[in-house]
């Protein structure tokens, strides 16, 4: 079924001309829309679905799962657009520059971005955390904080990320010069308006960076799935061969080249990504590991059997689960897998000082 789902959507970006993939039969059309169910492709991938159902090729029931599918999805889209909106000008009316991280902008770089499954909403916000988090208490609330973000209840129904900073290492070097980058690619940021979104978002160069290290960050900490690597797909595709020059270098400095060798193996192998877009020379030993992590995650992890733990799991038992599972990375990653316990120690003890604990 991988190869099945990677040909069909390999069709669905037009890299494909041939049908031969699609299924015959309708177990096989509902295992392939279990599969992209659970990686969030369904929705994406339903103007080839529509096109194949004009054409007599779906099964009605299954192309009006798909159909459904869709259509929930550009609603959610659409609200989720006049929610960024919102938060943007909320924080600019007060003084505050921000930006929102991967989701809607990302979208944008999709041919039909009303059909890119939406997850939460992060924005970044160019204040430090003590301001940023006063201003939420004087707005509802912090939620949740965290060393890099807080999850305050803003708007009914959708989760948000109001972030101090766009993400972090476990290794304190390694953190010390991913925060270094931060603060000298900042202003661009935060200036970078989209006028057809009404928000900034982040420029290209900071997207194929930032969103390569947000993908590594899921594959230590739960597990990842195919919609965060199509949308890396999509950066990419969009970069120059000037930008894909300049973004080497900062992932070269940020020690990310490795990973960068593995997901664009993944890449190649899924979505079939042109030489010519790539990043660096694929490392097929590494990108074979990531490509069986992946299939066997699927979206954040959800379907991974390895991750399954009590609903109310003790944070003991949430430190162990977390190490334990990260051990299988030692061998491709040492330096973050052996950070984790340091980070997360040092982490937890940063919380109850600061009263972050709830």
């Amino acid at each position: 079924m991988e190869n099945r789902l990677f040909d069909f959507l390999q069709l669905a970006l037009g890299l494909k001309k041939e049908r031969e993939c699609l299924p015959q039969s309708r177990d096989e059309w509902d295992m392939l829309f279990k599969v992209a169910a659970q990686h969030n492709l369904v929705a994406v991938t339903f103007p080839l679905i529509d096109e194949l159902h004009d054409e007599e090729l779906v099964p009605l029931g299954i192309y009006s799962r798909w159909a459904m599918m869709a259509e929930k999805v550009q609603e959610k889209n659409a609200n989720m657009n006049k929610v960024c909106v919102k938060l943007f000008n909320l924080f600019k009316d007060n003084g505050m520059r921000s930006c929102v991280l991967k989701g809607q902008g990302a979208a944008a770089l999709y041919p039909h971005p009303e059909l890119r499954q939406c997850g939460d909403i992060d924005i970044w916000v160019d204040a430090d955390r003590n301001t940023t988090l006063d201003f939420l208490r004087s707005h509802g609330g912090t939620g949740k904080v965290f060393y890099h973000h807080c999850e305050p209840h803003m708007v009914k129904g959708i989760s948000t990320e109001v972030h101090f900073l766009p993400s972090w290492m476990n290794a304190p070097i390694a953190n010390r010069r991913l925060q270094k980058y931060f603060r000298r690619v900042a202003p661009a940021q935060f200036e970078n308006y989209n006028p057809s979104l009404g928000f900034c978002v982040p420029t290209l160069q900071f997207q194929a960076v930032h969103m390569l290290i947000h993908i590594y960050r899921h594959v230590l900490d739960e597990g990842v799935g195919l919609r965060q690597l199509m949308d890396y797909y999509y950066v990419l595709k969009a970069l120059t061969p000037e930008d894909r020059v300049k973004v080497l270098r900062d992932l070269d400095e940020l020690k990310m080249k490795k990973f960068a060798a593995g997901i664009v193996y993944v890449l190649k192998m899924v979505f079939g990504i042109e030489d010519r877009l790539l990043l660096c020379e694929p490392d097929s030993r590494q990108g074979a590991f990531l490509l069986d992590e992946i299939m066997i995650s699927g979206n954040f992890g959800r379907y991974d059997i390895r991750n399954k733990h009590e609903k109310n799991e003790r944070r003991v038992m949430h430190a162990k689960r977390k190490i334990t599972r990260s051990l299988r990375y030692l061998k491709y990653y040492p330096t973050e897998v052996i950070g984790i316990p340091y980070f997360m120690i040092k982490h937890y003890f940063w919380r109850l000082f600061k009263g972050y604990l709830q």
